[in-house]
């Protein structure tokens, strides 16, 4: 089952519905196959609970965090699937540069509204215990730890990872002994307990996982993610390709207050900035989830646009906040 079409095969004959004319769609982490109602998703690498718990969860999610419906989901051999119904909308990802200022504010703290509705939300005790098991359990390689978080913390995580980097081409000696350094510093930041104690995040919350419809967000996607932990972990994946961010990346760290996203985010969800150290914070979970970008599997030597991103968050932070 080395390609998407063989292990679409094998999941189809398993599926509760007819499910034709489907096409092979864009994803990062699983095969996804849509047609006009419904979508497919098969995982194949990785933690393979990942849809399995999902499905719990998107389940039990109040009516307050939109998201899509799920038909049935299962396991066969060393797959897992899950079968959702399609919502109307497009990616607001896609949808962005056709988007006027005011949709694109109204996107935006549509989406810190619902951010702020989910870590409100107390999960029954389940899900708590069920998410608290995916990470709670120590990874044995670099394959587990991408596989099972977006961004690998606590700090043995991303430990196992960097020690990975040893020997690996594109990797200088220099450039690991500065990444660990900064990690170290960063380290007491953020505690291990918050991702114990925390909330319910959904770990990945940038554009392409919120889906736009008539002038509203109307669903946040793919909760495959999500964990227990501290509130401002979506901040990563928020500014993770904002490209004002990114353009003054180079020159130094941007000020929050001159982000669009970041304001617009605040003003959805104000409570998600109050706290301490957030530059720091912030700085730490974009460097932990570049090592992991740079770490998934097959990869034999490194991406020199991520090596130099790499290099600018081992010096200093990409956003400043007041």
């Amino acid at each position: 089952m080395n390609d998407a079409i063989s292990r679409f095969a094998i999941v189809r004959q398993h599926l509760p519905v007819e499910f034709r004319d489907s096409v092979l769609v864009e994803s990062w982490s699983n095969d996804v196959w849509v047609n006009e109602e419904l979508a497919l998703r098969v995982c194949w690498q990785g933690d393979r609970e990942r849809l399995l718990r999902e499905h719990e969860l998107l389940v039990a999610l109040p009516v307050s965090v939109p998201h899509a419906s799920v038909v049935a989901s299962g396991r066969i051999a060393n797959l897992t699937w899950m079968l959702l119904r399609r919502l109307q909308g497009q990616r607001l990802d896609l949808a962005w540069s056709s988007l006027s200022i005011d949709a694109r504010r109204d996107a935006v703290v549509g989406l810190g509204n619902v951010l702020s509705n989910l870590h409100d939300w107390v999960p029954p005790l389940k899900i708590r215990k069920m998410l608290l098991h995916s990470t709670q359990t120590a990874p044995a390689s670099r394959d587990a730890v991408v596989g099972s978080t977006i961004v690998p913390l606590p700090l043995e995580r991303v430990a196992l990872l960097l020690d990975c980097f040893e020997g690996m081409p594109g990797m200088s000696e220099e450039l690991l002994r500065r990444v660990r350094m900064r990690i170290d510093g960063l380290g007491s930041v953020v505690s291990a307990s918050e991702f114990q104690d925390g909330l319910v995040v959904h770990g990945d919350a940038h554009f392409a996982n919120a889906l736009w419809f008539e002038g509203c967000l109307v669903a946040l996607l793919d909760f495959e993610w999500a964990r227990i932990g501290p509130s401002d972990l979506e901040l990563e994946a928020a500014c993770r390709e904002d490209p004002i961010i990114e353009d003054a990346a180079e020159s130094g760290p941007i000020a929050a207050s001159e982000v669009p996203m970041l304001v617009w985010l605040r003003a959805g969800y104000p409570e998600l900035f109050n706290r301490e150290d957030l530059t720091e914070r912030l700085w730490l979970y974009d460097l932990c989830y570049q090592v992991r970008r740079l770490s998934v599997p097959g990869i034999i030597s490194l991406d020199q646009l991520q090596l130099k991103r790499l290099n600018i968050l081992a010096a200093r932070p990409r956003v400043r906040f007041a």
